[in-house]
């Protein structure tokens, strides 16, 4: 697979600060999956090992709630990735993402992933860096939320 065939991972915020023969090494162990409207991506409570980045379509993260579907976030930006939790803790996922429309999704396995980040620990450290701004955004996000929620409540 060729970064020509996969603008979507060049743009992804996953990899800000990797080099061109960076990407391609990355792509290179990647695999392309389709999935339907309304299939299940990754389900709530299992394990799993794989990174996700998002080519093309919209997918949106859910759990339950008081026996009630409830939708965390829609991600529908080409290179929004999911699922990185599980390349750095060993818990179940903690919420099922499931593809609102047609998806094409690049797959990225932890064994592969590790594999490489030990010939490329630069690649790794650059990797991890952009996870955790990632999360720390989405932290910032859920805190508004949660303030925002206890202001109502009074």
């Amino acid at each position: 697979m060729s970064m020509t065939e996969n603008p979507a991972l060049t743009v992804s915020p996953l990899v800000v600060g990797l080099s061109t023969d960076e990407l391609q090494a990355l792509l290179d162990i990647g695999e392309r999956r389709q999935h339907a409207a309304g299939e299940l991506i990754v389900q709530e409570g299992t394990s799993s090992d794989c990174l996700f980045v998002l080519e093309a379509g919209a997918v949106q993260v859910e759990r339950e709630a008081q026996g009630q579907r409830v939708a965390l976030a829609k991600l529908e930006e080409p290179g929004v990735f999911f699922g990185e939790m599980s390349l750095i803790d060993i818990l179940p996922h903690s919420a099922d993402v499931r593809a609102i429309v047609d998806c094409r999704i690049l797959v990225f396995p932890k064994k592969q992933l590790s594999t490489f980040f030990t010939q490329s620990p630069r690649v790794q450290m650059t990797m991890i860096l952009n996870i955790s701004r990632n999360l720390s955004l989405r932290l910032r996000e859920a805190n508004a939320k949660i303030v925002g929620l206890s202001v109502d409540a009074v």
